[in-house]
């Protein structure tokens, strides 16, 4: 006989066990916490030691161990990776010798500025009366002090101008013979003269006052002398140039442009020059000897004479070898502090009066302007913006020699310029032979000293020089980035590889987790619910089975014709009926009976459950996806 199962009272609506509302609706997924996400992204990270911090097999001491070891591990990373950025922004700037060498033809011919230590001809200065205009400019030109109250000076520049194109030797007479490349050339075509603080100088190979001079207008260091100083601008034989040491020859120099491109190598492919100091009109001198000053400059600067000239002296033969030294900067440095890089580009320079930048002509405005705010004049070799501009007299020698001591004291923060060297720069180191000169004695092989026949006159007047080059390549020196951001982001990545295993991927990794994961968890419940709801009214009978085998009570077995109180044991039937086989036999036969159909019914109730699931959640599909559903975790 089948066995009775009392349970508690149930109302059936639609064939289903009637659900408490206070249950948790079928198939409902609570909400994705931060901590399930953060264990979640442990275990699958490529970051070497979290998958131990969220294992959950693993005791709390296991967890924790490795939890303070990743922390250990990082602050190395952190400090090593602080070291690594310390360096990067105290040390960005090296500078090596480039493995690319230059060629001399982009390199031009250094500028050659030559003076007489004469700065005033004698014949000029006794026809000059005392106590007139023309004597307080003889003054200041030779440095001297005198009656400097006498005369109304009045600083103007068109005097001073006069006097120095009239009472200073011209190039014409100074520069006796010139040949340049193995071409003798006429010494007033290619040298200029021009304005310095040894007076009126000569110079060759410099940029036109077009290309020098910020405004067109502005008084520049070029005078004509009224001769042949400038032939060459008056014939047009040569044409200028534009040069700078950053973008060089603004097209293919030739041999009738200017500034020229060293020709070659070799004294015979330089310069040479048969110079004249005419001892015997010498008035008044800035040493105190007799010969020449001679500088090498870049064609784009003014040169200070007085203080980094070297000394030609009469009755000499001079061989001069020059080595270019060129300075240039990796484009990449641009990004730097100027204070940090320490050098100044092309296109940040704020120059007034130059129009290419560079340390000597920043200096030299920079020297003009502070004369001339605390003077009111202006020396008359310095930069003037304006032709109106007063040039200091002796009378003044007080206030601007102690702005000019100032300037050149370093240590001095009062009265200073702060003058950075150009990222591009040329500059050109002399080495400089010397031996006695000798004409008429013997037969010589230079044909510039053919007119030469007062042996005396030679000794003590003449002196012959030659400017050259011997190499025909020349390294530079490269500022460049010592560590750059690259290097930078690959010291931090190789730091946080060693240590952390950490890499752009694991980046990757953490905003996903923290921005698109739960995102997509969301999404994913949503229709895993609708499914199961569709499950739930299609199969009623399905959910009630369910619904009963996890809410029923366990059911009590009862046997029918037995005493309500009859156990499962039998011992009181034992007791009563002890010598009744047939009822032991009967007994045995209904609990055996009992059992079976109880199996039975459990077997029918797993196989409608499993159905269930896998009606549920798709196990068909789950075996080609490889999804992994809560009911079989």
């Amino acid at each position: 006989m089948a066995p009775a199962f009392p349970v508690q009272k149930v109302r059936l609506v639609s064939m289903g066990i009637e659900k408490d509302p206070k249950a948790p609706a079928v198939g409902r997924k609570e909400r994705v916490s931060f901590v399930e996400n953060l264990r979640e992204y442990c275990l699958n990270t490529t970051i070497h030691g979290l998958k131990y911090v969220g294992t959950v097999s693993l005791t709390l001491w296991e967890r924790a161990y490795f939890f303070v070891t990743f922390i250990v591990v990082t602050a190395c990373a952190i400090y090593f990776i602080s070291n690594v950025y310390i360096k990067w922004q105290s040390s960005p700037i090296i500078i090596g010798l480039n493995p690319i060498a230059t060629p001399i033809k982009d390199i031009p011919f250094p500028a050659v500025t030559i003076c007489n230590m004469n700065q005033v001809r004698r014949e000029a200065a006794v026809r000059i009366e005392a106590h007139t205009l023309e004597q307080t400019v003889l003054q200041a030109i030779c440095s001297i002090d005198g009656d400097l109250n006498s005369t109304g000076y009045e600083g103007k520049w068109s005097a001073v101008k006069k006097l120095l194109l009239s009472a200073t030797q011209p190039c014409s007479r100074m520069l006796k013979a010139c040949r340049y490349a193995k071409q003798t050339e006429k010494c007033t075509e290619i040298f200029q003269s021009v304005l310095t603080d040894e007076g009126l100088c000569c110079t060759f190979n410099t940029l036109d006052a077009a290309h020098m001079f910020r405004v067109t207008g502005t008084v520049n260091i070029f005078p004509s002398d009224g001769a042949a100083s400038t032939d060459a601008h008056s014939t047009n034989r040569f044409r200028p140039l534009l040069w700078t040491p950053e973008t060089g020859f603004e097209e293919e120099p030739t041999n009738a442009t200017y500034p020229r491109a060293i020709p070659g190598p070799g004294v015979s492919m330089g310069l040479a020059m048969v110079l004249d100091a005419n001892v015997s009109d010498y008035y008044c001198s800035s040493t105190s000897s007799t010969g020449f000053k001679i500088i090498f400059h870049s064609p784009t600067e003014t040169p200070k004479i007085t203080d980094y000239a070297q000394y030609i002296p009469v009755g000499s033969e001079n061989r001069i070898i020059i080595t270019p030294k060129i300075n240039d900067a990796a484009r990449q440095i641009r990004k730097i502090a100027q204070a940090t890089r320490q050098c100044v580009f092309a296109s940040e320079a704020n120059l007034s009066y130059y129009r290419v930048y560079s340390r000597n002509n920043c200096e030299l405005e920079c020297e003009a302007k502070l004369i001339l705010e605390n003077c009111g004049c202006v020396l008359y070799f310095l930069p003037k913006l304006y032709e109106d501009t007063k040039i200091c007299s002796r009378a003044d020698a007080r206030c601007y020699e102690l702005i000019r001591n100032s300037i050149a004291f370093t240590s001095n923060t009062s009265v200073s310029c702060s003058c950075l060297p150009g990222c591009f720069e040329i500059s050109y180191v002399p080495d400089l032979t010397s031996a006695e000169l000798h004409v008429g004695q013997f037969g010589i092989r230079e044909s510039m000293l053919d007119g030469v026949k007062d042996e005396q006159y030679a000794k003590e007047n003449l002196a012959l020089v030659y400017v050259f080059v011997k190499d025909t390549y020349y390294r530079s020196f490269t500022k460049g980035e010592l560590v750059g951001f690259t290097d930078f982001l690959s010291n931090v990545g190789g730091l946080l590889g060693l240590f952390l295993g950490f890499s752009i991927i694991s980046l990757i990794e953490v905003i996903y987790f923290v921005t698109l994961r739960p995102y997509s968890a969301r999404r994913k419940q949503r229709p895993i619910r609708d499914r199961q709801t569709d499950v739930t009214e299609m199969n009623p009978t399905i959910v009630s089975r369910r619904e009963f085998l996890k809410f029923a009570p366990k059911p009590q077995v009862q046997f029918v014709g037995l005493p309500s109180d009859f156990g499962i044991d039998g011992n009181r039937w034992q007791r009563d009926h002890k010598g009744s086989n047939t009822m032991v036999t009967e007994l045995t036969a209904k609990l055996k009976h009992v059992v079976h159909s109880r199996m039975q019914q459990a077997g029918g109730w797993v196989r409608d459950t499993f159905r269930f699931r896998k009606s549920q959640h798709g196990m068909e599909r789950s075996a080609r996806t490889g999804t992994i559903y809560p009911f079989y975790e």
